[in-house]
């Protein structure tokens, strides 16, 4: 029987935590994907750790390389990443740099490498048999009014990846290749949390929707919306 294996690209406290906690219960082998990882500490925990930088999209193939070399093609790839700023002057939005907003657009790059490279190893032989999922950390700002200035420029990026993942759940569902753009939403509206801070500790939830995900047979929806209670949004979409 072929191994399992994870890679999760953003492997912070919160969701990358917890997922990969989750993915290596249920038998897989995890790669953890950071801009500095804490190399003995991570293999300490049975991981195994990757440099990356999800604004430098370039490293995201050197990424998939060395997990590939170590640990195998994987069958189950989480992009995790996001990168926000504030502009220097508030209510400004095109104050922002153009160095730093495009450094902040290029993480939409980053998840369309990753999506190459992704697509590459599911069509190992070793992920023959294997269930293949690739999901996106989503929120519900593309389709929702947001106007706080001093996200704008995350929302850019996630509007990118959420359409992103519409056109790849299609174009590969003939090869059962599933994409997902998982957000977590609040319960009545299906719309942004209230209060946000409760995203800041929903790493378990998040973990279960993504083992859930990516264990079942079958591709869901591609615009996967769920609630603090881990179960999927199934209201009137927005």
């Amino acid at each position: 029987m072929s191994r399992l294996i994870a890679f999760i690209i953003g492997s912070g406290p919160n969701i990358g935590q917890h997922t990969s906690a989750a993915l290596k219960a249920k038998g897989y082998q995890v790669a953890l994907g950071s801009r500095k990882p804490v190399v003995e500490q991570v293999k300490k925990d049975g991981y195994f750790p990757v440099a990356l930088d999800i604004t430098r999209p370039e490293t995201i193939k050197e990424a998939f390389a060395s997990v590939n070399k170590e640990l195998g093609p994987p069958s189950v790839v989480i992009f995790n990443g996001s990168v926000f700023s504030a502009p220097p002057i508030p209510d400004d939005p095109l104050s922002t740099p153009l160095e730093k907003f495009t450094e902040m657009s290029a993480v939409a790059l980053s998840v369309f490498a990753a999506a190459q490279e992704a697509v590459a190893a599911f069509r190992a032989e070793s992920n023959k048999n294997a269930l293949k999922t690739f999901i996106i950390t989503g929120n519900p700002t593309p389709w929702q009014p947001f106007w706080k200035t001093s996200f704008f420029s995350g929302v850019l990026h996630k509007t990118d990846e959420w359409r992103m993942a519409e056109l790849l759940a299609h174009a590969y569902a003939k090869e059962k290749f599933r994409f997902y753009f998982a957000s977590l939403v609040n319960a009545e509206t299906g719309g942004v949390l209230d209060p946000l801070s409760e995203f800041w500790t929903s790493g378990p939830q998040h973990a279960k929707v993504y083992t859930d995900l990516a264990t079942r047979p079958d591709q869901a929806d591609w615009d996967y919306r769920f609630t603090l209670k881990a179960e999927e949004w199934k209201k009137a979409r927005v």
